[in-house]
């Protein structure tokens, strides 16, 4: 009976390092896994030889090397947990070696005791006439075995207890591995105080068999599985999981801090958002675009949920993306307003670059008078100094009014002119030719003195 239920396990051992393995052998949480399942094989191995020997230094070296051997396989647990549910703090060197060093240290000072034949915590192992083999105990036994029973049984069930308590997704999964090691614990001590050797050979059985149900019902150990849930919970968006009833199955860390009822998993979503101050207030544009609006008045805190409807085998669910978008909105009302004000602004500058251009169009007209004399004339006084500007005003002035009023004589009069330069001369006679290609003619008048400038 002890040799088939040695084999049994071995073999589950065995089938289990090799099936994660091939599921993802490149996966950190799947070697670890090996590496816990490896070394409960070993301890299988070397349990199983030490009851079976009769060779009493055998035994000796062998019940060394199984204590200090459970101390490392619990600490790989710890470990294993940690780097399945916990993956952010896993990924902390400083936190991952912290939480692991106990158990080493633990490791290394029962071996450094019972091969140094120190006896503080145990100094010898004798075969009773059942069968059973019994520690003789140190001075410093029981201390260090409620350690044991604390680092070992109690450590690993609370934190898994805290795993289910804060993230509901994670319930199913942790009860089959609280379940698992509460057995092992059961089986590893209450079981071989009442004499029952035999099942004390497979006490790492029901931990392993639920890590192995575990896995095929969830597929925790599937290719890429814990980095995808790693990337999940750090996405800067909310995302979550809803039954056919709509109740909330899951919500990662940005969920978690919009949604932070402590019974969220027993509410709907809308219910959940409720809770927390947010009114719907979806509007066409967002039906339109496939998507429900969320605003807290307290706040002004708004929201944007998007959702999938998943069907497979297993039913239906819903998955929900959430974004805040409280400060992309106000960006947006503040870009609009802007826009809003420069578009206000321009437009004075334009109107008031329009009465500039009208001043400047009736200086010029003040500046250069077009009195007529009858029908066909008109009378041009030219008053002041005229540089560039003002003959190229005088120009773009009197061309388009001879044309506009069919003058057929033009009379310049220069009585008011202060300086004549060549540069009115050039200009005068531009004029005088624009003129007669129009049928015009121009008459200087008034011609009492000319200065050169």
């Amino acid at each position: 009976m002890e040799l088939l239920l040695v084999l049994l396990t071995l073999v589950i051992l065995s089938a289990s390092i090799v099936y994660v393995l091939l599921q993802d052998w490149h996966g950190t949480a799947n070697r670890l896994f090996s590496l816990f399942t490896g070394s409960s094989l070993l301890l299988t191995c070397a349990g199983a030889v030490r009851f079976a020997s009769r060779n009493p230094d055998e035994i000796w070296w062998l019940s060394g090397l199984l204590t200090s051997l459970q101390a490392a396989i619990f600490g790989l647990l710890i470990w294993l947990i940690m780097i399945l549910f916990m993956p952010h703090r896993y990924h902390q060197p400083l936190v991952r070696w912290v939480t692991i060093a106990p158990y080493l240290l633990m490791a290394v000072i029962l071996a450094i005791d019972w091969y140094g034949r120190f006896g503080f915590i145990g100094s010898d192992v004798l075969r009773e006439e059942t069968g059973i083999l019994r520690f003789v105990r140190g001075p410093a036994f029981w201390p260090v075995f409620a350690l044991y029973i604390i680092g070992c049984i109690v450590t690993p069930l609370i934190m898994l207890s805290t795993i289910a308590v804060q993230h509901p997704a994670t319930r199913g999964p942790v009860g089959w591995l609280i379940g698992g090691t509460t057995l092992t614990f059961l089986m590893g001590y209450v079981f071989r105080e009442l004499g029952m050797v035999a099942i004390t050979y497979v006490s790492l059985l029901p931990l392993h068999l639920s890590f192995g149900w575990v896995t095929l019902r969830y597929g925790i150990f599937r290719p890429s599985q814990v980095a995808l849930q790693a990337a999940v919970e750090h996405l800067p968006d909310g995302m979550l999981v809803l039954d056919t009833q709509r109740q909330i199955r899951y919500a990662n860390r940005a969920a978690q801090r919009i949604i932070t009822g402590n019974d969220r998993n027993q509410q709907s979503f809308e219910q959940a958002l409720a809770q927390v101050g947010f009114i719907e207030q979806t509007s066409t544009e967002d039906r339109e675009r496939q998507r429900r609006r969320f605003v807290r008045p307290t706040d002004q805190t708004i929201l944007l949920a998007t959702e999938v409807t998943i069907n497979d085998a297993q039913g239906g669910a819903s998955v929900v993306l959430i974004r805040n978008v409280t400060r992309a909105e106000q960006q947006q009302a503040e870009l609009i307003a802007s826009r809003a004000v420069l578009a206000e602004r321009t437009a004075e500058l334009e109107r008031s670059l329009a009465e500039l251009q009208q001043r400047d169009e009736l200086l010029r007209r003040l500046s250069l008078p077009i009195i007529p004399l009858s029908a066909t004339m008109v009378v041009i006084p030219l008053i002041g100094i005229f540089d560039a500007a003002r003959c190229q005003s005088l120009l773009q002035l009197i061309l388009p009014e001879i044309a506009e009023r069919n003058a057929k004589t033009v009379l310049v009069d220069l009585t008011g002119l202060t300086a004549f330069d060549q540069t009115l001369a050039h200009t005068l006679y531009q004029l005088r030719d624009g003129a007669r290609l129009m049928g015009t003619q121009i008459i200087l008048c008034g011609i009492h003195q000319i200065w050169p400038r």
